[in-house]
């Protein structure tokens, strides 16, 4: 974790400021508009998670199965019979199954949905740029330090639990060694130009974090908490004010009930948000919500030099090339290949971009999502067998389960010369 303050003492006095009130959405680094960032986005941030979430009682919920939505352990208020409209359709919570070892809560609803959010299941969400969803207080008037803007303070007079959404880069992590926290992943509202930058508030707690893979946009985070969020230009407290601010600097922060000066400096002193990762929490989620799975489209496919029995190039040279892609969602990991060749073609030499070939095997330890690797494979034929043969490949393990099998398979007919030569292949 980066930042001034890293006190588990700060982060849970917070999360009782979130669970006290809410109001309309996120604060903003560039504006203070009251219709900012309402609707779905659009352009590259487009299938960011918007279509998976949805409004319950005043804060928002992501839904990652047929049957079950994931938010924040700490919002008391949506209890079971609470509904809310998803995909057309008014849902009832059913139960409630909450985290011990972090602030997650899975909401088990009816009647089923069709359409759900892939959880992040990979601990690359550190260093990833995330757009979230809340519906907190946003921007109000300047805090001023020094003869300069720090951040903004919270505007509780303006509107009410108002959906909208922003952008971060999460830039650390932090444990606070409660089992109330987890490993929490940081960002900072370090004020970096970005138009899309938001800073969480009051009433954000249990939005999503959703962060770019290979296939597409993952659930990455839960909201949980800010750091710091109130603060006085003194030690009384009476002159105390809630803030989200890009500078901390000459100002005193609340240190679960005691006053902690920051000195201005050089650097900027940030606030920080501090959201709860999927990522740390699979296991959590896999017993939690029955039939949820993690799954990886792997495919193979042929790639070689073309030859005919009529019209085939020198024997010297010729290769062909097995191509392994994974369609996601997920990385495959524990991954292996199985090659078969016809009687009479021996591999010669090979050369893998990921992984390594063993005896017709190849094996890798793992495919990220939307990633590919490939096998370049030279033969000879150390046989004469005039003819047409194939060459096979064949999925043959993958720590993930795969519901397209009609790729798992592939092959490649082969043109065997009467005399041992290179191999010829169409």
């Amino acid at each position: 974790m980066t930042g001034p303050r890293q006190t588990a003492a700060i982060a849970m006095a917070c999360v009782s400021l979130l669970l006290a009130q809410r109001a309309e959405a996120l604060v903003y680094c560039v504006t203070n508009a009251v219709d900012y960032h309402q609707v779905a986005p659009t352009g590259e941030w487009a299938s960011a998670g918007w279509s998976e979430t949805a409004p319950i009682t005043n804060f928002l919920g992501t839904v990652i199965h047929s049957n079950a939505m994931l938010t924040a352990k700490h919002i008391v208020e949506i209890a079971v019979g609470e509904q809310f409209a998803y995909g057309g359709q008014n849902h009832t919570v059913t139960s409630r199954v909450t985290d011990a070892g972090s602030d997650l809560a899975v909401l088990f609803f009816t009647p089923a949905a069709t359409n759900f959010a892939r959880i992040n299941i990979e601990t690359d969400d550190i260093g990833a740029f995330v757009i979230l969803q809340g519906r907190g207080l946003e921007r109000g008037d300047a805090v001023v330090t020094g003869g300069r803007t720090n951040g903004w303070q919270w505007a509780w007079d303006k509107g009410w639990a108002i959906r909208r959404w922003g952008g971060n880069r999460y830039v650390g992590e932090a444990d606070y060694g409660s089992a109330s926290d987890g490993i929490l992943a940081v960002a900072a509202f370090d004020n970096n130009g970005d138009p899309d930058e938001c800073m969480l508030s009051v009433g954000d707690s249990g939005g999503p974090g959703f962060i770019r893979t290979g296939s597409g946009w993952k659930l990455a985070t839960v909201n949980f908490s800010v750091e710091p969020a109130l603060f006085t230009v003194s030690t009384n407290p009476v002159s105390a004010f809630n803030a989200s601010l890009y500078d901390t600097g000459g100002l005193y922060y609340d240190d679960n009930g005691s006053w902690r000066y920051q000195p201005p400096a050089e650097s900027n002193a940030p606030c920080l948000m501090l959201n709860t990762r999927t990522s740390k929490r699979v296991a959590w989620l896999t017993n939690a919500v029955t039939g949820i799975t993690f799954p990886a489209d792997v495919g193979v496919a042929w790639r070689c030099e073309t030859n005919t029995p009529s019209g085939r190039k020198a024997a010297e040279g010729l290769w062909f090339e097995v191509v392994v892609t994974n369609a996601g969602p997920y990385t495959a990991r524990g991954l292996a290949l199985d090659l078969a060749w016809p009687v009479g073609v021996r591999p010669l030499n090979s050369s893998a971009s990921q992984g390594s070939f063993v005896t017709n095997r190849w094996s890798l330890p793992s495919l990220a999502d939307g990633g590919a690797a490939t096998l370049r494979v030279d033969t000879v034929v150390w046989r004469s067998a005039a003819g047409w043969g194939t060459n096979r490949v064949s999925v043959a393990s993958s720590d993930k389960p795969d519901g397209v099998s009609s790729n798992n398979a592939a092959s490649c007919a082969v043109w065997l010369p009467s005399t041992a030569t290179r191999l010829m292949i169409e």
